[in-house]
């Protein structure tokens, strides 16, 4: 063993070593996971641990002691629970590997440590260790190795502790103390150094010119924005040389007046520059000049940050050329167009539009509320409103100004117009108006020569009525519209007694003339032009009668059964001698709105069922005690 001295240095040299190593080389870790480096601090720590247990201090015959408890600590503060953990594990498999009279003791020590190490780094919360803290640390584990100490021996302790408790708990402060301040140095040099890096990054990529210059106006510091605007070849070629080298002498005379306002008036200033480069394109440049102070407040250079406008500017230029062209464009336009502010005001219409309303077009101007016109139009009949609901349409059609919609108008004296309205950015309207009058004609003629085609189309071969397809939509359309305009709507099934005697007795030619005779008087019964009849299926019909009552139907359904036995078409198979019919009514009222298609054929089926069972040659209407299960449908056709 040599001198306390020697030993002290060496142990502190050790320390140094192993801190130096890590700050040497961790960099080459920095790619790799973060729990990798940690237990790659922890392992280096650990080893510098066994080596300092290896070469003790000798504070007093037979009394050793090393700043074991610097490593642990550090790497657990420094490096986190795993570096920490790593460290601590290593040395107490050391110690205890070594044995001897202070082995539980050395390994109460290491634990103490580790601990402390780790708690410090998590109570750090993810911040940087300050010198403060790294103080609290030093004295922190200084105490904590007292806590090994107290597990030797009693002898051991009465003898000596009192006197190297003082000596070891101060090296180890010193010490933790001094590797500590030096991993923060380190940490602040890389952190300085990653600033650096992050803010020169930061300024070569940034698409803005950002520049520096003397007070004599030569370049000392330009990113490549720079040097692309003025035509160099990099940064590196602008240091030293001034505007006049790169521009033509006006222009960078004109530069050069505005910098010296600039350091004359000692405040930044943001101007528009306009430049002509050398090669004869122009540009314009919106430009911030500061002064550039050094630390004791003198103006030392101008830093000038340059922002490329030119695009800008041709926007202005083209805008306003839009503009004039809007104007000519809105003053001859064939639609009226109208804009309104959040609050309902009108803010500008063309001419176009205030045709459209000539009854008031007196009021549709600028600044007018846009509820006093639909009030003004619907009081002087332009407007077709219910007459005791005009405030709940203006508040309609106010509500509609809010919404992206497209809706078509018609107005008193017959005109159509298409509106289309779109919310603007602020929160009001613009609405785009079509007279589509003519359209509107032509669209009702196409209709009504479709409902002729279609009613064709759809003609039975036979008898030349509806088919069935055709009679389920017309029923559909029919009981859509009685239901909306909330009127009635009745349907009658018409069945031919006994056909199929009548069929087995003539034949099929003479059945086929007796439907097409029966079909005549159904269809002479559909006298009004929404009345539709068809031929339900074989020697069955129906009769849509919209807008018609049970009573009225009744009566209709009367007359048609005695047309039918007026004919007198003679029936061998029948009771009555003559062909007859079984006819069932069915009526949706206006009131009922819980009745659908289905049940209106349903009630309409049911009295027809109830005429075959009082004896046929009837008309009956639905009533409730009908609606009673179905045995077949062949009962019917009998």
């Amino acid at each position: 063993m040599g001198s306390p001295w020697s030993e002290l240095l060496a142990n502190l040299a050790i320390v140094a070593m192993f801190v130096s190593v890590w700050i040497h080389t961790h960099v080459w870790l920095d790619r790799r996971p973060a729990a990798a480096k940690a237990a790659a601090f922890g392992l280096l720590m650990g080893t510098g641990t066994i080596i300092l247990m290896l070469t003790p201090m000798q504070l007093q015959p037979g009394i050793l002691v090393d700043l074991r408890a610097t490593m642990i600590a550090v790497a657990g503060f420094f490096g986190g629970p795993i570096a920490g953990i790593v460290a601590g594990v290593m040395a107490g498999a050391f110690r205890t590997f070594e044995g001897g009279i202070g082995a539980f003791a050395g390994a109460v020590g290491i634990a103490a440590t580790m601990l402390i190490g780790v708690a410090g780094n998590l109570a750090l919360k993810g911040r940087s260790p300050g010198m403060a803290d790294i103080m609290i640390l030093g004295a922190a584990t200084a105490c904590g190795s007292l806590l090994g100490l107290s597990m030797l021996p009693q002898s051991v302790i009465q003898a000596v502790l009192p006197k190297v408790v003082f000596p070891s708990t101060l090296l180890i402060f010193v010490s933790v103390a001094l590797s500590g301040l030096t991993l923060y140095q380190e940490r602040r040099r890389i952190e300085a150094l990653q600033s650096r890096r992050i803010f020169k990054a930061v300024v070569e990529t940034l698409p803005d010119c950002l520049n520096v210059k003397d007070l004599d106006g030569r370049f000392i510091v330009a990113n490549p924005a720079t040097a692309e605007l003025m035509h160099a070849t990099d940064a590196k070629a602008l240091i030293g040389k001034t505007d006049f080298d790169f521009y033509p002498r006006e222009t960078a005379q004109g530069f050069r007046e505005d910098e010296l306002a600039v350091l004359a008036a000692g405040v930044s200033s943001t101007i528009e520059q306009r430049l002509h480069h050398e090669d004869g394109t122009d540009g314009w440049l919106a430009t911030l000049k500061a002064p550039f102070r050094d630390k004791a407040g003198a103006i030392v250079g101008l830093i000038t940050h340059n922002r490329d406008i030119t695009a800008r500017k041709q926007l202005e230029n083209e805008l306003a050329a839009s503009q004039a062209r809007l104007g000519d464009a809105l003053t001859h336009m064939a639609d009226g167009l109208v804009m309104f502010d959040p609050d309902g005001r009108l803010l500008l219409c063309n001419a176009r539009y205030r045709s459209m309303f000539p009854k008031t077009a007196d009021i549709r101007m600028p600044g007018a509320d846009y509820r006093d016109i639909l009030r003004a139009s619907a009081a002087r009949g332009e407007a077709i409103t219910p007459p005791d609901a005009v405030e709940d349409w203006v508040a309609a059609v106010m509500a509609s100004q809010k919404l992206d919609s497209h809706r078509q108008i018609r107005l008193a004296d017959g005109r159509w117009l298409d509106v289309r309205t779109r919310p603007t950015g602020d929160g009001g309207s613009l609405s785009v108006f079509s007279d589509i009058t003519e359209a509107k004609q032509v669209e009702a003629a196409l209709l009504s020569a479709n409902e002729k085609l279609n009613l064709l189309a759809h003609r039975d071969g036979l008898t030349e009525l509806m088919t069935r397809r055709a009679f389920d939509e017309a029923l559909a359309r029919e009981f859509a519209r009685c239901r909306r305009n909330a009127t009635p709507l009745s349907l009658l099934l018409v069945d031919v007694d006994w056909f199929k005697r009548f069929n087995d007795h003539y034949g099929h030619p003479a059945g086929d003339d007796c439907l097409r005779a029966v079909s005549r008087c159904i269809e002479a019964a559909a006298r009004r032009p929404a009345d539709a009849a068809a031929r339900y299926g074989g020697e069955e019909f129906a009769l849509i009668l919209p807008e018609t009552d049970a009573r009225g139907a009744f009566v209709i359904a009367e007359n048609l059964r005695t047309k039918v036995r007026d004919l007198g078409l003679a029936h061998a198979g029948s009771e009555k001698g003559i062909v007859t019919v079984s006819i069932g009514v069915g009526t949706f009222d206006a009131g009922s709105a819980s009745i659908e298609i289905a049940d209106l054929v349903r009630r309409a089926d049911e009295a027809l069922y109830g005429v075959k069972a009082a004896g046929r040659d009837r008309v009956h209407g639905w009533r409730p005690h009908l609606s009673q299960p179905r045995s077949t449908g062949s009962q019917r056709k009998a």
